[in-house]
């Protein structure tokens, strides 16, 4: 059982607010009682939620931590007991400010290796835990080694992002240079430093069923775990399509996937925190692909709240503020299934209409249903940009039924994009689209 809620009138240290998409987080933080300070960059929709803002350039660290000091300074009654964050972006600054005021937490040495995707594949390496071949590239000569020695097909990344951004799957050498130069090209316009700053990754592909592992750890221990199957994404780059919860993989092959999952967390010394852990069930065994140091995003709270009853964002701020969250007992089977899928663009354009069928309120099976864009808003698909629409998620009693719901829920929405023109698109947005089309020249030239 879970220890009654003792979160009402502590005072936690948000790492970014994130996106307007983040808004729930805040809302069931505020719900729970915590007095949320919000280090950000300015003042954004979450201020009705916030009792205050800590006004800082989270990409300057530095900046940031000496914002949190005088903010502390300025206000000794208001005794921040934790930190957190929710921004992936932001992993590495959360850790430096758990580090330099006594927070609990994910230490510096440990985030700093996870984040960048090179450093965790040579620690999987160097611990006897499962991992592709991989090197970086920086050269010509990389690029012929990697003819020369690895296995197509491969898998090339920046060594530092998120949400699938820039990372393409290459069948042969002639892709291997073609993406090279596409990404070389594009990181260093990106406007998060961390990523403009990424060296570029290439590994073999690893082929399986993917999953999400969403895992609790307190004290050393592992409170919850639960996981998610992924849907095949849309290649070459990586576009998630949707997942489905419980996991409908053999009982074995999700006993390997927690195990790998559970010693790996052990030898990286993870003790405390909320863990997205993204994972490949393989005919090898289980394959760890990256270790999110925070919630997952867009539905997996959601997801793991209905089928199991397990709320991450109150359990992440107990973790944060050193609260025992007791062990959540997880049922033998879950409180229902929950399905979700995304409203993905097959080319960028215009959002030119989104009809929803208003039956689809009535439907018993509906469980989630959000929207993100509207009439008119510019959408960029890859390689452009990385852009979704939103998601429905329905419920139902077992994964027959999911599908069955999945397939009604899309007929009640319709929608259509329009391909970027010079006449349908302002002048500003054209540049801007015409400059993305230049960078991308490279990855169509001689295709």
């Amino acid at each position: 059982m879970q220890v009654i809620n003792s979160l009402q009138g502590k005072t936690i240290l948000l790492v970014n607010t994130g996106s307007i998409k983040k808004k729930f987080i805040v809302e069931r933080l505020k719900e729970l009682g915590l007095k949320i300070i919000a280090l950000h960059k300015e003042k954004n929709w979450a201020e009705s939620l916030v009792d205050h803002f800590i006004i800082a350039d989270n990409n300057n660290h530095a900046e940031a931590i000496t914002a949190v000091e005088r903010f502390m300074v300025r206000h000794p009654d208001l005794k921040i007991e934790g930190a957190l964050t929710f921004w992936e972006q932001d992993v590495v600054l959360t850790s430096k400010i758990v580090d330099k005021f006594g927070f609990i937490g994910i230490p510096l040495t440990i985030s700093s290796q996870v984040r960048n995707k090179y450093l965790f594949r040579e620690f999987c390496r160097n611990n006897n835990l499962p991992a592709p071949k991989h090197k970086l590239i920086k050269n010509k000569e990389d690029l012929d080694y990697i003819a020369r020695n690895f296995t197509f097909p491969c898998v090339i990344k920046p060594t530092c992002g998120a949400a699938s951004l820039f990372v393409i799957k290459i069948e042969n050498t002639y892709e291997l240079v073609k993406f090279y130069n596409y990404l070389k090209d594009n990181l260093c316009k990106r406007e998060e430093a961390v990523i403009r700053e990424s060296d570029i990754l290439v590994e073999e592909y690893i082929d399986g069923d993917e999953v999400d592992i969403d895992i609790l750890v307190q004290n050393g221990e592992i409170r919850y775990y639960s996981i998610t199957d992924n849907f095949k994404t849309r290649e070459p780059y990586f576009v998630e399509t949707g997942q489905i919860i419980p996991s409908l993989l053999p009982g074995n092959n999700q006993d390997e996937l927690i195990s790998m999952a559970k010693s790996t967390l052990e030898k990286l010394r993870v003790k405390n925190g909320c863990i997205h852990f993204e994972a490949k069930s393989t005919k090898n065994g289980a394959v760890p692909i990256e270790v999110n140091l925070r919630m997952g995003g867009d539905e997996v709270w959601s997801f793991v709240k209905g089928a199991w009853g397990c709320d991450l964002v109150e359990n992440a701020a107990k973790i944060a503020l050193g609260i025992d969250m007791g062990r959540i007992e997880r049922g033998a089977k879950p409180n229902m299934y929950l399905m979700g899928q995304y409203f993905l663009p097959d080319f960028s354009g215009h959002l030119a209409t989104f009809n929803v069928n208003e039956d689809i309120y009535g439907k018993k099976y509906l469980y989630d249903f959000q929207l993100f864009k509207q009439e008119g808003d510019a959408i960029f698909a890859p390689p452009e940009g990385y852009d979704y629409l939103g998601w429905v998620t329905v419920k139902a009693n077992n994964a027959a039924e999911a599908q069955l719901n999945m397939q009604n829920a899309f007929s009640h929405f319709h929608y259509r994009i329009d391909k970027f023109t010079k006449e349908n698109t302002s002048p500003q947005l054209w540049r801007a689209f015409e400059n993305l089309r230049q960078l991308r020249s490279v990855v169509y030239a001689n295709a």
